[in-house]
């Protein structure tokens, strides 16, 4: 089977859309063809309109060329446009990939929920990572028929941790004897820092050994130091932005439960969690608020804590449960690790999308 892959979100960018496209590179089992936007052939930014153009000439060359069995398309504007128009003149076959924010934010005026409709009915498959995604395009659609899930994945071994590290960050941040919770994701308001950093003063007073590390970078990161700075967190909370990943998966050694409640803002709402699996598969147990596809990824009471969606009320009870039960948080870590070398890693969800794509 030739397969020819069209994504403008690629590698070495970071984000879990960049990681799910860079691993179908790398454990796609056919023949794949890349075509991707690091010499712009696909999008010019110096074109005053109509700036896919490029898209147009370069996949119509490709698909001339290589004659593929599919063309996956990573973004359903524009490049679901291209294919859709090309598909008119030309004969094959094109699946879309769905991961959350693309089609939220596709659907909200008229004419682009129409041109993604139709998008969409052409197209012969349309692959979403996550459940909540699926339903929303069934709902736009009226049909579920050759709509797919297939879940990210994370790589099946994490980094090696060397001892004496771990031990340097606990006497460098004063961490000996604490329970430590962990963030680590981008610094924007809908994952859910503000509603921790608002339970912890509270908990801190029954729970003087409780300390949070927020791992990341973007835009609220002046917010957040100004909460920061509350006296009643003072050297109880620590806001590190330049991390690299191997002292990121040192930080999750290190911890003792990681914590995300996001929360869906303006139709832009978690996809699924890749982190919420990276720290299960370090052994610990996550909290997480039940928002977007981050039900795929947690399930309650088996890697972790869910709870409901703007809930500082469960999100305080939640965290006080692991600090008060450490043994929980150890044996929702060890199912967490089990279910994700069982279910999530990469080469089984790569897999996954190829049989989609087979059947």
């Amino acid at each position: 089977m030739k397969t020819i892959l069209a994504a403008l979100e690629f590698p070495p960018a970071l984000g879990g859309v960049e990681r799910y496209y860079g691993n179908i590179e790398k454990y796609w089992p056919d023949e794949l063809i890349v075509v991707d936007n690091r010499n712009k052939e696909l999008i010019n930014p110096r074109l005053p309109f109509l700036k896919w153009l490029p898209a147009l000439a370069t996949l119509r060359k490709a698909i001339r060329g290589v004659r593929p069995d599919w063309l996956i398309i990573g973004e359903i504007l524009p490049l679901g446009t291209v294919a859709w128009i090309l598909s008119h003149f030309m004969t094959f076959k094109y699946a879309v990939f769905l991961h959350g924010l693309d089609f939220s934010l596709a659907i909200r005026s008229n004419w682009k929920k129409n041109l993604s409709i139709k998008i969409l009915k052409r197209s012969s498959k349309i692959i979403c990572v996550n459940s909540k995604t699926a339903s929303i395009v069934t709902n736009v659609l009226g049909d579920d028929s050759k709509i797919h899930i297939a879940h990210p994945g994370v790589d099946p071994v994490a980094p090696s941790i060397r001892l004496e590290r771990v031990s340097g960050l606990r006497a460098n941040y004063g961490l000996e004897n604490s329970f430590v919770l962990i963030t680590i994701a981008r610094l924007v308001p809908r994952k859910g820092f503000e509603q921790v950093l608002s339970v912890l003063p509270a908990l801190l007073e029954n729970y003087p050994q409780l300390r949070y590390v927020i791992i990341g970078r973007g835009p609220e990161e002046v917010h957040l130091k100004e909460l920061i700075n509350d006296p009643s967190l003072l050297g109880k909370v620590f806001l590190l932005t330049d991390v690299t990943d191997d002292e990121k998966w040192t930080w999750l050694d290190l911890s003792d439960a990681f914590v995300m409640p996001t929360y869906e803002k303006n139709g832009d709402y978690e996809g699924f969690g890749i982190v919420y699996l990276e720290a299960n598969l370090a052994g610990k147990p996550v909290i997480a608020a039940a928002s977007g596809g981050v039900a795929d990824a947690v399930i309650d009471g088996i890697n972790g804590l869910l709870i409901k969606e703007n809930d500082s009320e469960g999100l305080f009870e939640a965290i006080r449960k692991l600090v008060e039960d450490p043994d929980l948080a150890v044996q929702l870590g060890q199912k967490g690790k089990e279910r994700v070398l069982k279910d999530f890693c990469w080469p089984d969800a790569i897999k996954r999308v190829h049989s989609i794509l087979r059947t």
